[in-house]
């Protein structure tokens, strides 16, 4: 059994998470602590009372997510299970190198923070967007924005085989979404407050690669597969490049899964809020384990098939 821990992405978030993880797990309620100290305000409120309209503001999400998602983490490693490479959907990537230990945990908090708010102020409200693109090829979504005639379309993230996600201009969205109605492929607009993964995130990328300017990065102490191409982080003077590339790059899921299967990797533990990265991953391998750690109840459950496999 060769163990993975995949990393929740903004769009898992909801009201309540990780409350009743914390309130049995020790290692979990530790970590929120250390993002409210670290950000000097009360991430642990606003992940287990906050509402959904108050998560969704990307200046909260990207902390929160980042938070639960470690908090998952320190509950299985608790429990002695240690992944043997970790990957992370987007923001979830942050959390990927603070678990490897290439970037200090006390740091990533503030780094996805300022990473938050650049990329929130990077577009106008309403001039971009994102849509879910269902039942199509990647290819197939491809040559719909290459088709689109009014603006700027780009596929931006790779989820499984059949799921790709299209960011750009707001109207070039719209247009995008009903060529692929004529293709039988189903658009989807998601909630989010930006256009994420795609050239308009550009001025944030440029405010990232200064950050990342005056930060150090650690050597990972376990594999970390990448965002921008699915493969390896080759080290920590890399780190910086990645990131800033991410932020305006496709993430490439599909092939970082497949990656980590070929590496042999044969157990997937999705650590966060929510099951979107599960859900991809089952539509993706074949012939892996995929669990999740969201709550107690999944913890749990985790924890039980895992001591069957061994």
């Amino acid at each position: 059994m060769k163990i993975a821990f995949m990393f929740s992405g903004q769009g898992a978030q909801f009201p309540g998470m990780m409350k009743d993880l914390c309130a049995c797990e020790p290692a979990s309620r530790l970590l929120f602590q250390v993002a409210d100290a670290a950000l000097g305000r009360d991430i642990s409120s606003l992940c287990f009372e906050g509402t959904q309209e108050e998560l969704n503001l990307t200046h909260n999400t990207q902390p929160c997510v980042l938070a639960a998602d470690l908090a998952a983490a320190a509950a299985l490693m608790s429990h002695d299970i240690e992944p043997e490479g970790v990957a992370g959907f987007s923001l979830g990537e942050y959390a990927a190198l603070a678990f490897a230990e290439a970037i200090d945990v006390d740091e990533v908090f503030p780094m996805i923070q300022f990473r938050a708010d650049s990329m929130q102020d990077a577009v106008a409200p309403g001039v971009g967007a994102m849509a879910a693109m269902l039942g199509g090829s990647p290819e197939a979504v491809e040559a719909v924005c290459a088709a689109v005639t009014e603006g700027y379309v780009v596929a931006a993230n790779y989820n499984c085989p059949t799921q790709t996600v299209i960011s750009g201009e707001a109207a070039a969205v719209e247009q995008a979404i009903a060529l692929a109605r004529e293709q039988r492929i189903r658009g989807k607009l998601l909630a989010v407050s930006a256009p994420f993964h795609c050239a308009l995130m550009e001025p944030a990328a440029k405010k990232l690669e200064a950050l990342f300017a005056e930060k150090t990065f650690a050597e990972p102490k376990i594999p970390v597969y990448m965002n921008v191409d699915g493969a390896v982080c080759p080290g920590a003077a890399a780190i910086p490049g990645l990131l800033v590339k991410q932020a305006m790059s496709p993430v490439r899921w599909v092939q970082t899964l497949k990656n980590m299967r070929a590496d042999g990797f044969d157990t997937f533990i999705e650590c966060g809020p929510g099951r979107t990265l599960s859900g991809l991953a089952a539509k993706t391998l074949e012939d892996a384990t995929i669990l999740r750690v969201g709550d107690a109840a999944s913890l749990k459950e985790t924890l039980e098939a895992l001591a069957h496999r061994d």
